[in-house]
């Protein structure tokens, strides 16, 4: 209370104070606006059941959505992201890019609510450059993505990737920037790519040399619980890779490779590197539970602990209001005045002072 009747009787002070605080307001509304989440038990993919995404691959089209040229083919990309821990999501297929984001630290409450934000106004939210911007925890339970930046320009996020697969979210890979792209398959038009994309009917390549000499990936195929990998050169590696980014199988000098999953295999992702250091890097295979394969929803707003949350905030807000409107609100004195003051009389002192005059 001290230092703050220090404030309220220097104008300049008082003044600055309150527009700190209404800064601070701000921010904390900004802030407690965003929604407290539950998250669900880590889960494995799991099931009888294995999910092939790829289909019949009769076309493929190499694309850097990090390219300048990549509006030309009709796909509207930005990166969304403003907060000072180098948090960014890639948007592609966006209507509006969306202004709000949490400049100082975010926890993955915030993240959850950025991507749920961003998924209403674009198509495709990838988080970009993960390992910049997100903790290796908060990728064993953010959801409600369906693809990832993986691989860029000065940032190798395969581990992320597989904390995701391992802890059961189905992420495709997009791969952009200095020698990376992203093949699609299919027609060459926006909705087919985006399509491609979320299905996981792509894949990412590195190339050291020209895009039109890389290797192509010609088929994989499920029959039973064994899947089937073909390409159009001779491979030096071909490496399976499963829970936890354990290499599971290598086979040397192969263009066709087949990997037999075992019961404990919760997804196998592919990747193949040629001898010049081209490599491909395909989508997993995954188990799931029902004949028809859908992704759970593992992340929910907690509506209760949110409503509790808002409330003491706004009795925060009106405390704080209370206290400046109180301290700079001008003191009226109630009490006796001295005697003959305000009714006519003279005092003996006066009359005492007048006397020796």
């Amino acid at each position: 209370m001290k230092f703050w009747n220090k404030i309220k009787n220097n104008r300049f002070c008082f003044v600055t104070t309150c527009i700190i605080g209404a800064i601070l307001l701000v921010i904390m509304a900004l802030y407690l606006t965003v929604p407290s989440y539950s998250f669900a038990d880590i889960e494995p993919f799991n099931g009888e059941f294995i999910y092939n995404p790829y289909s019949n691959i009769n076309r493929i089209n190499y694309l850097d959505f990090r390219s300048k040229n990549i509006d030309n083919q009709g796909i509207k990309v930005y990166e969304y992201g403003y907060a000072l821990s180098g948090t960014r999501y890639m948007c592609l297929g966006y209507e509006k890019e969306r202004k709000i984001d949490y400049p100082f630290l975010q926890s993955i409450h915030y993240k959850q609510f950025n991507i749920d934000k961003l998924n209403k106004i674009t198509r495709i939210v990838a988080p970009a450059h993960p390992t910049k911007g997100f903790k290796k925890g908060e990728m064993t339970h953010l959801d409600h993505y369906r693809v990832m930046e993986v691989l860029s320009d000065g940032d190798n996020s395969l581990y992320y990737w597989d904390i995701a697969l391992s802890n059961g979210h189905r992420v495709n890979i997009i791969a952009t920037g200095k020698n990376h792209a992203t093949v699609c398959i299919g027609d060459n038009d926006p909705e087919s790519i985006y399509k491609s994309l979320e299905s996981g009917n792509s894949y990412a390549v590195y190339y050291t040399g020209n895009l039109i000499d890389m290797p192509e990936l010609q088929s994989v195929t499920l029959k039973n619980d064994t899947m089937f990998v073909a390409v159009s050169s001779k491979a030096k590696e071909m490496r399976f890779i499963g829970q936890n980014a354990i290499v599971k199988q290598r086979l040397s000098d192969v263009s066709e490779g087949y990997y037999h999953f075992a019961n404990d295999d919760t997804y196998i992702r592919t990747e193949i590197e040629f001898d010049n250091g081209n490599k491909l890097y395909l989508n997993p295979l995954v188990r799931h539970q029902y004949q028809y394969f859908f992704d759970l929803n593992k992340a929910k707003v907690m509506k209760g602990r949110t409503y509790l949350m808002w409330a003491v905030y706004i009795v925060v807000v009106l405390a704080f209001l209370r206290l400046i409107f109180i301290s700079h609100s001008p003191v009226i004195s109630t009490g006796p005045r001295p005697k003959g003051e305000g009714n006519g009389e003279i005092s003996n002192n006066t009359k005492n002072e007048n006397s020796r005059q």
